[in-house]
Protein backbone atom coordinates (compact mmCIF):
# COMPACT_ATOMS: atom_id res chain seq x y z
CA UNK A 1 0.00 0.00 0.00
CA UNK A 2 2.61 2.32 1.03
CA UNK A 3 4.71 1.96 -2.77
CA UNK A 4 0.95 2.72 -4.72
CA UNK A 5 0.98 6.24 -2.23
CA UNK A 6 5.05 7.01 -2.96
CA UNK A 7 4.53 6.32 -6.72
CA UNK A 8 2.67 10.55 -7.16
CA UNK A 9 4.83 11.48 -4.53
CA UNK A 10 6.91 14.41 -5.05
CA UNK A 11 9.43 12.94 -2.01
CA UNK A 12 10.16 10.00 -4.88
CA UNK A 13 14.07 9.85 -6.24
CA UNK A 14 14.45 12.47 -8.72
CA UNK A 15 17.23 12.40 -11.91
CA UNK A 16 18.56 14.79 -13.48
CA UNK A 17 20.49 14.48 -17.36
CA UNK A 18 23.93 15.82 -17.17
CA UNK A 19 26.03 16.58 -20.44
CA UNK A 20 29.62 17.19 -20.40
CA UNK A 21 30.61 17.29 -24.18
CA UNK A 22 31.59 13.94 -24.22
CA UNK A 23 31.18 11.70 -27.59
CA UNK A 24 31.21 8.08 -27.95
CA UNK A 25 33.35 6.00 -29.57
CA UNK A 26 33.45 5.55 -33.27
CA UNK A 27 31.54 9.14 -33.46
CA UNK A 28 33.05 12.52 -34.71
CA UNK A 29 31.91 16.11 -33.28
CA UNK A 30 30.59 17.77 -36.16
CA UNK A 31 28.43 14.83 -36.80
CA UNK A 32 27.21 14.22 -32.76
CA UNK A 33 26.20 18.06 -33.11
CA UNK A 34 23.90 17.63 -36.00
CA UNK A 35 22.56 14.55 -34.15
CA UNK A 36 21.61 17.02 -31.43
CA UNK A 37 20.52 19.75 -33.48
CA UNK A 38 18.14 17.35 -34.95
CA UNK A 39 16.95 15.48 -31.65
CA UNK A 40 16.48 18.90 -29.77
CA UNK A 41 15.07 20.70 -32.92
CA UNK A 42 17.46 23.19 -31.87
CA UNK A 43 19.89 25.84 -33.58
CA UNK A 44 23.37 24.64 -34.45
CA UNK A 45 24.64 27.66 -31.98
CA UNK A 46 22.92 26.26 -29.29
CA UNK A 47 24.51 22.55 -29.99
CA UNK A 48 27.69 24.36 -30.13
CA UNK A 49 27.38 25.87 -26.57
CA UNK A 50 26.83 22.99 -24.92
CA UNK A 51 30.06 21.49 -26.13
CA UNK A 52 31.45 24.73 -24.80
CA UNK A 53 29.97 23.93 -21.04
CA UNK A 54 31.98 22.30 -18.94
CA UNK A 55 28.33 20.72 -18.18
CA UNK A 56 25.04 21.35 -18.89
CA UNK A 57 21.46 19.82 -17.00
CA UNK A 58 19.84 18.62 -20.43
CA UNK A 59 16.75 17.46 -18.02
CA UNK A 60 15.79 17.86 -14.71
CA UNK A 61 14.15 16.29 -11.99
CA UNK A 62 12.65 13.61 -13.74
CA UNK A 63 12.04 9.66 -12.86
CA UNK A 64 14.52 7.12 -13.49
CA UNK A 65 12.99 5.73 -16.51
CA UNK A 66 12.30 9.22 -18.31
CA UNK A 67 15.86 9.53 -16.93
CA UNK A 68 16.98 6.47 -19.01
CA UNK A 69 14.97 7.11 -21.96
CA UNK A 70 17.47 10.36 -22.48
CA UNK A 71 20.21 8.94 -21.49
CA UNK A 72 19.43 6.09 -24.58
CA UNK A 73 17.92 9.12 -27.15
CA UNK A 74 21.75 10.85 -26.52
CA UNK A 75 23.86 7.91 -27.02
CA UNK A 76 22.15 6.74 -30.12
CA UNK A 77 23.02 10.41 -31.32
CA UNK A 78 26.73 9.34 -29.88
CA UNK A 79 26.52 12.15 -27.11
CA UNK A 80 28.20 10.70 -23.40
CA UNK A 81 25.82 11.63 -20.66
CA UNK A 82 25.48 11.31 -17.15
CA UNK A 83 22.33 10.23 -15.09
CA UNK A 84 22.63 11.90 -11.29
CA UNK A 85 20.48 11.43 -8.36
CA UNK A 86 19.13 14.59 -7.22
CA UNK A 87 20.25 14.77 -3.46
CA UNK A 88 16.93 15.04 -1.38
CA UNK A 89 16.47 16.05 2.62
CA UNK A 90 17.25 13.18 4.83
CA UNK A 91 13.54 13.01 5.65
CA UNK A 92 12.27 12.61 2.07
CA UNK A 93 15.06 10.01 1.62
CA UNK A 94 13.57 7.83 4.45
CA UNK A 95 10.18 7.63 2.75
CA UNK A 96 11.76 7.04 -1.20
CA UNK A 97 12.03 3.54 -1.88
CA UNK A 98 15.68 2.30 -2.99
CA UNK A 99 17.44 3.55 -5.59
CA UNK A 100 17.78 1.91 -9.02
CA UNK A 101 20.71 0.15 -10.55
CA UNK A 102 23.75 2.13 -11.38
CA UNK A 103 24.24 2.97 -14.83
CA UNK A 104 26.80 0.84 -16.50
CA UNK A 105 30.36 1.78 -17.30
CA UNK A 106 31.05 2.80 -20.99
CA UNK A 107 33.82 2.99 -22.96
CA UNK A 108 34.91 5.69 -26.13
CA UNK A 109 35.96 9.46 -23.90
CA UNK A 110 36.66 11.60 -26.37
CA UNK A 111 38.77 14.58 -26.38
CA UNK A 112 36.28 18.19 -26.70
CA UNK A 113 37.81 21.63 -26.70
CA UNK A 114 41.17 20.19 -26.05
CA UNK A 115 39.82 18.53 -22.78
CA UNK A 116 39.39 14.86 -22.05
CA UNK A 117 35.93 14.25 -21.02
CA UNK A 118 34.81 11.39 -18.58
CA UNK A 119 32.68 8.68 -19.62
CA UNK A 120 30.63 8.54 -16.58
CA UNK A 121 31.01 10.36 -13.61
CA UNK A 122 29.21 8.95 -10.43
CA UNK A 123 28.40 11.67 -7.88
CA UNK A 124 30.58 10.29 -4.62
CA UNK A 125 30.23 13.23 -2.63
CA UNK A 126 27.01 11.49 -0.56
CA UNK A 127 28.88 8.02 -0.70
CA UNK A 128 32.70 9.52 0.69
CA UNK A 129 30.59 11.47 3.67
CA UNK A 130 29.20 8.03 4.57
CA UNK A 131 32.39 6.20 4.42
CA UNK A 132 34.37 8.52 6.33
CA UNK A 133 31.86 7.94 9.51
CA UNK A 134 32.86 4.66 9.33
CA UNK A 135 35.50 4.60 10.54
CA UNK A 136 34.84 4.43 14.39
CA UNK A 137 32.89 1.30 13.75
CA UNK A 138 35.75 -0.45 11.18
CA UNK A 139 38.19 0.01 14.35
CA UNK A 140 35.61 -1.55 16.76
CA UNK A 141 34.73 -4.82 14.51
CA UNK A 142 38.52 -5.10 13.56
CA UNK A 143 39.37 -5.60 17.35
CA UNK A 144 36.12 -7.25 17.61
CA UNK A 145 37.62 -9.99 14.95
CA UNK A 146 41.15 -9.89 16.33
CA UNK A 147 39.98 -11.01 19.90
CA UNK A 148 37.41 -13.69 18.77
CA UNK A 149 40.60 -14.95 17.03
CA UNK A 150 42.31 -14.91 20.38
CA UNK A 151 39.31 -16.80 21.72
CA UNK A 152 39.37 -19.21 19.21
CA UNK A 153 42.93 -20.14 19.58
CA UNK A 154 43.15 -20.26 23.24
CA UNK A 155 40.05 -22.45 23.10
CA UNK A 156 40.83 -24.80 20.27
CA UNK A 157 44.37 -24.39 20.56
CA UNK A 158 46.33 -25.35 16.86
CA UNK A 159 44.97 -22.00 15.01
CA UNK A 160 43.06 -23.16 11.27
CA UNK A 161 41.88 -21.14 8.24
CA UNK A 162 38.99 -19.61 10.17
CA UNK A 163 41.11 -17.91 12.83
CA UNK A 164 43.52 -16.68 9.95
CA UNK A 165 41.08 -15.31 7.90
CA UNK A 166 39.20 -13.33 10.93
CA UNK A 167 42.71 -12.13 12.16
CA UNK A 168 43.22 -11.08 8.65
CA UNK A 169 40.04 -9.51 8.32
CA UNK A 170 40.21 -7.46 12.15
CA UNK A 171 43.78 -6.36 11.15
CA UNK A 172 42.22 -5.32 7.38
CA UNK A 173 39.20 -3.49 9.18
CA UNK A 174 41.31 -2.17 12.26
CA UNK A 175 44.05 -0.06 9.87
CA UNK A 176 41.34 1.29 7.32
CA UNK A 177 39.29 2.23 10.33
CA UNK A 178 42.31 4.00 11.64
CA UNK A 179 42.97 5.37 8.24
CA UNK A 180 39.41 6.70 7.68
CA UNK A 181 39.72 8.56 11.41
CA UNK A 182 42.92 10.01 10.98
CA UNK A 183 42.17 11.33 6.97
CA UNK A 184 39.18 13.07 8.63
CA UNK A 185 40.70 15.34 10.90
Amino acid sequence: MSELTLEGNPEMKQFNVVFGGAISGGHKVEQVKKNLAALFKSDPTKIDQLFEAPQVVLKRNVDYDQAMKYHTALQRAGAMCDVQEVIQDIDQQAAAPLAPPPLPQQSGAHMVGGRKQAVHKPNLQKQTSKKSNRGPLLIVLGVIMILIRVVRIVLFGNPGFMDLLMGGLGVYWLITGIRRVTKKS
